[in-house]
Order: structure tokens, then C-alpha cells, then sequence
């Protein structure tokens, strides 16, 4: 027997180098432990012994079809059957199924009556083995049976082979069929572009519109790193045509390959040399279409391109296979939270809860959140509110094929004078959560069941054309139904006939301090009901009670104090106030924008606490130096490890070359500080020379900062 399919497989090696095709059909039985369950082991294995015999009689029947036929059995109900088409055959292989597979199954069942009263089907994965350079012929057959196998178990494809021809056309003439589209990625504090995502596109596609579809099958063929390395050169080719300022470039890959050769030999490092990009440029955007099972294994692959200067996003955070251990085990520079969380975040708890976690979670351990798929006003409102650093999606911009303008309505909701107004004067806005809203046509039921449904929500909006007309309280629904005729009276009725038509509704510009007395002044039945917040009489969501009072507190300590809870020092507010009103008196002034280098690695490296001490360090070594500056000298605290230092320009350098040599000698008290250096991005505005604005100074220290990093080591660089 072996030496008969040793014979067989040589045959068809010599046929594949002589240019012949080969068709490799592989069956099994559907759903056959279910039968073997039914009749018993020996049923079985009668009928497996019959199904034999008809699929060798059915070849030997039709032998003059092809050149060459065989069959082997692979264990079990699994079965590969070979065809080598000859001149004679009246049916291309998208035909096999209907010509050969079905009219075959008939004469089995036919053949097995006498054994089992049911019909037994076979399920058929297809595919083509042909001869490629540089392939040898057991390799080639091997991988055939392999992707006729993954067929076999996958689901059936109508448009399979439309599609296999799709992708050998797309391989064989990528400049033809495939492009590069971006999105961008927005700041949220500067509104300015951060990066833009590639997104690959094959315009004209039959068989690939959605271009989610193109990856799985891609991988199902076998054809999965070809597609991603086109992909990627693409991505880096057209870059040039909508990056401006060093913009970062997210460009997706799949985890299994970053273990790939070709990947791994350094080509994508220098298609990004010919293109004046750098490591440094490219953000590695890891999409977990499978999971990651050897963590240790792929840690040490990222590390790799780690040391090349790339850095790492997790995307799809929050669905699929992307879990707390991803973050957890590979330590990535950026969280893309899924657009599976971001849609209805404004008016979902839930959502709303996760992704508040999610970017406290990301402070906690140095990392950066990304919110994508935001597509509405609210959505961004949101995201925004909850302190995400980065957004992308259709409401920031469309991906396109050149650079795409940023939506002036996404700009207003960045917009740095406007947010800290609001954080000025309406504070309420930052403590607003989502409120659930149903239509006035909606029936009191489907309200009843959605509370309990929700066990934790106790209040929902009734909006009539998208403005707010009234309320529904859990308690109070509840009580109305519980009364002797409650439920008929009431339960198939629309909503208004029991709606509260008298809710507080405050615009999100109404000051703090004017909402809780207006929240004060009501009835004691009313006292503790939510307050709704509205723009332009559109709902925002509502704020309790029992929040508005703890926030009132909370800012009043805020404000005494109006500093960073790790350091005592003047916090964000105090900082823009202080930039501010330099500005608006006109006074020309010194900047120094002071950032740890290399801290997210120190933080992994050494945990928290010593990263909290290195912090706590550093701003006693910027306050002690600011004292004995001789002019009034503010320092302030950003949050993590950016500081902000605003004096005499004269004093500027002086008190640089200072801080750096104080530092240097404060770090031999800490463990592993030879991990850390300082760099201080020195600016001097002077008011007479240009309109300086907040936005405008935050966005010149920035770009110093990127060139006093790059320098390495204690530095400073002064503009």
C-alpha cells in the first residue's frame, strides 16, 4: 500500500513538472459523529469501507478523463482524491462538485441503505496545484491538500475561485489593482495631525468590495503574507503624497507577520529609506485576526523592531481577540479602543464606563489611547470628555487616496480656547454622563423593559424631533405600574402619558454654580432627580445629584490648591491660565517644555512607585533650580513626565545648563536611572515678533521637544 502511494505521488510530481494541472478534491463525511453516534462503530465503519469502493469505482469508470487519477484515505471519514484533467473532460474544476462530487454521493447512499434509513452528505474543499518556479513539487502539492483541507472545514464559497483569480491577478500586478488609501489621526489637545492610517483598496474589486473579506481569504489560500507585504510597500510608496511634518504612519500588520523573513530581513526598512521615512515614523498597528498564542515568542519579535525605533498600537481594543493580556504581556506604545465600543458611547453606561477604564488604565502605564470609528458630533463630544488622546474616524476625516481636509466641526469640538472656556465656566460638562433617549412615539413597554434589561440605569431621556420634551424615572414607572390598574392603564400607552414634562434642562454652558442652585430650588419630590444637559436644546446626557455635590468639592479643593496630585504642582488650567495672560499683557517671556526620555521603559522596567519617585524627583530638582533663578518663575506639571517651566528670557540658559547638572546628580540617589535622561525644549516668545496664542506656543514647544529627544542624553535646545 505504501509503496503504491509512493508510486502515486511520484506520478503526480512528474506530471506537475511537466506543466500539467492538478485538482485535489478533499471530502469528509458532514457531521459524522453524529452518525457514528446513532448507528455504532461497526455501521461506521461499513460505510466508510463502502464509500471507498464507490470513489475508486468512480475513477476507474471515468478513467479516460484524465491523465492520471488517485485516492487515498487520510484517517477517519477524510478522504483526498487527485485529478489530472485530460483532453476528453467535459467540466472545468469550478464544476467538480456538480459533475463529480454530487453524482457520486447519490450512488453511495444508494450503496449504504441497507445500513443507515437516512442520507449521507459530503462536504468538498477544492483546489489547484500548478507548477511555480522555484516550488518544488511535493511542496506544491502539500500546500494544495492543505488549502483544500481549510476549505473543506470552512464554510462554502460560491465565489471562490472568482476570487483566488482576483488575488493572483492582484499579485502578479499590484501597481494595477492595488492602492493606498489614508485616514488621519488627530491630537485631541492641539486638533493638529498626528499620523494617518494605511488602508489598503482595490478599486474596480468584483469579489472584494468590502476589503475586511480580502485578508481572511487571503490567509485561507495561503496568500496571506504576499497580500500584506503588497500592501505595506504600497502604503510606504504613496505616503509621500499626504504626509506633512514628520507625520506618523500606522501601518497594519498581522501578528504572525512580524515573524515573517522577508519582513524580518530589513526590505520594509529600506523601501522606508528610499522614501525618507525612518523606523521612527512607522507605527506598527497589531490587528489580532488570531489570537496570539506564545506571547513569549512574539514579545521577543517586537522587541526586535522595537530596537529598529518603530512603535507598537494594539488595535481593535475592547473586541475580538484583543484582551488585557495583549496589553498586559506586549507592552504597546498605543490602545486603538474598537469602533464596536465608540459607536453610541454618548448614550451608552457601559461604553461609557470601559472607556473611561480603558484611558485611566492607559495613564497608569504610559500608554496613549486612540479612539477610532468616531462618527458623530457626539461621539466626539465624548471621547474627547473622556481624555482620549487621539481621534480617527469618518467625523475627523474620509479615508482617501491624497490628504484629506479635517472636519472644521471636529475641529471647534478640539478647539483649545473653547475647551478651556468651557472647563472655566462649565465644569458641569465634565461630569456629564450618557443618558439613554427614547422617541415620544416609543411605548411605555418597551421603556419598562429596557430598565430591566438595565438594571443600573434609573433615568431616560423622551426626545421629540432630537430635542429633549421630558423624562422617564425608574422608580416612578415602576410605582405607576404597580398600582391596582397600572399596567392596563399604562403599559401599551406612548410614553408621554406618564412622562415627567418638567425635567431641570441646563445649556452645557450654564455655569457650575448657577446649576446647583437651580437644582437646590426645586421641590423636595424633585430634589434628587438627574439634571439633563443640553447644546442648543439638544440632549447631552444628565448629571445626579449626589455627582454634581461631589464635584463641587472636588473642584473647590482643585482650585485652592491648583495642583497635580503626584507632584503639589500647578496642574494643566493653572498652566494655560499662566501662558495666557503672558500673552495678553504682552510681556515677552521664556518657555521651557521639560520631558523624561526613555521613562515608559524605565517604568516597565522598574514598576510604578519608582516611577512615581523619578517623577517626584525631577520636579524637586525643577522647583529647587527655579528658586534660585533670579526672576518670579513658574513651574507647572503637565502630567506624567512633562513639566512646563515659564521665566526671564534672560534667564533661560542659565537655568537649563542648572537643571541638567542638577539632575545628573540627583539620579545617582534612584536605581537605574542610567535609563533616564532629561530634555529641555527651550522657547523664547517675544509678542512683538508674531500673534502668539496658546495653541500656537504649546505646538512650537512640541516641535522643539521632537528635536532635543532626537539629540539623546541630558540636552537642551534653545529656539
Amino acid at each position: 500500500m505504501l509503496k503504491s502511494v509512493d508510486m502515486s505521488q511520484q506520478k503526480l510530481y512528474r506530471l506537475l513538472r511537466d506543466e500539467k494541472t492538478i485538482w485535489v478534491l478533499y471530502l469528509d463525511i458532514i457531521k459524522f459523529h453524529e452518525v457514528e453516534f446513532r448507528y455504532g462503530y461497526k455501521i461506521c465503519r461499513q460505510i466508510l469501507e463502502e464509500i471507498e469502493r464507490e470513489i475508486s469505482q468512480t475513477i476507474k469508470q471515468q478513467r479516460n478523463l484524465y491523465l492520471f487519477s488517485h485516492f487515498e484515505s487520510r484517517g477517519g471519514d477524510d478522504f483526498v482524491v487527485y485529478f489530472v484533467p485530460g483532453k476528453n473532460i467535459h467540466w472545468n474544476i469550478t464544476e467538480v462538485i456538480e459533475q463529480w462530487v454530487l453524482p457520486m454521493e447519490e450512488r453511495f447512499n444508494r450503496r449504504i441503505r441497507k445500513l443507515v434509513n437516512e442520507k449521507i452528505s459530503l462536504r468538498s474543499g477544492l483546489a489547484q496545484c500548478v507548477n511555480e518556479v522555484g516550488r518544488s513539487a511535493d511542496y506544491l502539492l502539500y500546500a494544495a491538500v492543505k488549502e483544500a483541507f481549510l476549505l473543506n472545514k470552512s464554510e462554502p464559497d460560491p465565489h471562490f475561485f472568482a476570487r483566488r483569480e482576483e488575488i493572483t491577478h492582484l499579485v502578479e500586478n499590484p501597481d494595477k489593482y492595488l492602492k493606498a488609501a489614508f485616514q488621519p489621526i488627530i491630537e485631541t489637545r492641539s486638533g493638529e495631525v498626528f499620523g494617518h492610517e494605511a488602508l489598503a483598496r482595490i478599486p474596480g474589486s468584483i469579489c472584494f468590495s468590502n476589503i475586511a473579506d480580502l485578508f481572511p481569504f487571503a490567509e485561507k489560500i495561503g496568500q496571506l503574507y504576499p497580500i500584506e507585504t503588497l500592501c505595506r510597500r504600497q502604503a510606504i510608496t504613496s505616503y509621500a503624497n499626504v504626509v506633512r511634518n514628520k507625520e506618523m504612519l500606522f501601518l497594519n500588520i498581522n501578528p504572525q507577520v512580524l515573524i515573517d523573513p522577508e519582513f524580518a530581513s530589513g526590505h520594509t526598512r529600506k523601501l522606508l529609506s528610499e522614501k525618507g521615512l525612518a523606523p521612527t515614523d512607522v507605527v506598527l498597528e497589531i490587528t489580532e485576526r488570531s489570537a496570539i498564542e506564545d506571547f513569549s515568542t512574539f514579545r521577543d519579535a517586537l522587541d526586535h523592531y522595537r530596537n529598529q525605533g518603530y512603535l507598537i498600537a494594539l488595535d481593535d481594543v475592547g473586541a475580538g481577540y484583543s484582551s488585557l493580556q495583549s496589553v498586559a504581556e506586549l507592552h504597546p506604545d498605543f490602545l486603538k479602543i474598537d469602533r464596536s465600543l465608540i459607536q453610541g458611547v454618548n448614550a451608552d453606561p457601559i461604553k461609557w464606563a470601559l472607556l473611561e477604564t480603558f484611558v485611566t488604565f492607559s495613564k497608569r502605564i504610559g500608554c496613549r489611547v486612540i479612539a477610532e470609528g468616531v462618527e458623530t458630533a457626539e461621539e466626539m463630544r465624548t471621547v474627547v470628555q473622556l481624555g482620549v488622546d487621539y481621534v480617527q474616524g469618518f467625523f475627523v476625516a474620509m479615508p482617501t487616496f491624497e490628504r484629506e481636509s479635517i472636519n472644521p466641526a471636529a475641529l471647534e469640538i478640539l478647539d483649545p480656547v473653547r475647551r478651556l472656556k468651557s472647563i472655566d465656566h462649565s465644569p458641569i460638562l465634565s461630569m456629564v454622563e450618557p443618558l439613554p433617549l427614547f422617541d415620544t412615539n416609543a411605548l411605555v413597554s418597551s421603556i419598562e423593559t429596557y430598565f430591566r434589561e438595565h438594571p443600573h440605569q434609573w433615568l431616560v431621556g423622551i426626545t421629540e424631533n432630537s430635542r429633549i420634551v421630558g423624562v422617564m424615572q425608574r422608580d416612578r414607572l415602576f410605582s405607576a405600574l404597580g398600582t391596582r390598574y397600572g399596567v392596563s392603564l399604562f403599559l401599551e400607552k406612548t410614553v408621554p402619558i406618564i412622562m415627567d414634562t418638567n425635567p431641570l434642562i441646563v445649556e452645557d454652558t450654564t455655569p457650575l454654580e448657577v446649576v446647583s442652585s437651580l437644582a437646590m430650588q426645586r421641590s423636595d419630590a424633585q430634589l434628587y432627580d438627574g439634571i439633563i444637559v443640553v447644546n442648543q436644546h439638544k440632549p447631552l446626557g444628565m448629571v445626579s445629584v449626589a455627582n454634581l455635590i461631589k464635584a463641587i468639592s472636588e473642584r473647590q479643593i482643585q482650585f485652592a490648591q491648583g495642583a497635580n496630585p503626584l507632584t503639589g504642582l500647578p496642574g494643566n488650567l493653572r498652566i494655560d491660565q499662566e501662558i495666557r495672560q503672558h500673552l495678553e499683557r504682552g510681556l515677552t517671556f521664556g518657555l521651557i517644555y521639560v520631558d523624561l526620555n526613555k521613562f515608559k521603559y524605565y517604568n516597565d522596567l522598574y514598576g510604578f512607585q519608582q516611577g512615581d519617585v523619578a517623577i517626584k524627583m525631577l520636579s524637586e530638582v525643577l522647583l529647587n533650580e527655579s528658586f534660585k533663578s533670579a526672576g518670579n518663575t513658574f513651574v507647572g506639571h503637565i502630567g506624567g513626565d512633562d513639566f512646563i517651566i515659564i521665566s526671564s528670557p534672560s534667564d533661560l540658559e542659565t537655568l537649563a545648563v542648572n537643571i541638567l547638572a542638577q539632575f545628573e546628580h540627583s539620579c545617582k540617589q534612584l536605581a537605574g536611572t542610567e535609563n533616564l535622561s532629561v530634555a529641555l525644549a527651550c522657547l523664547i516668545i517675544n509678542t512683538n515678533d508674531q500673534s502668539w496664542t496658546t495653541l500656537l506656543v504649546s505646538e512650537r514647544a512640541a516641535q522643539i521637544k521632537k528635536e532635543v529627544k532626537a539629540m539623546g542624553g541630558n540636552s537642551f535646545l534653545l529656539r
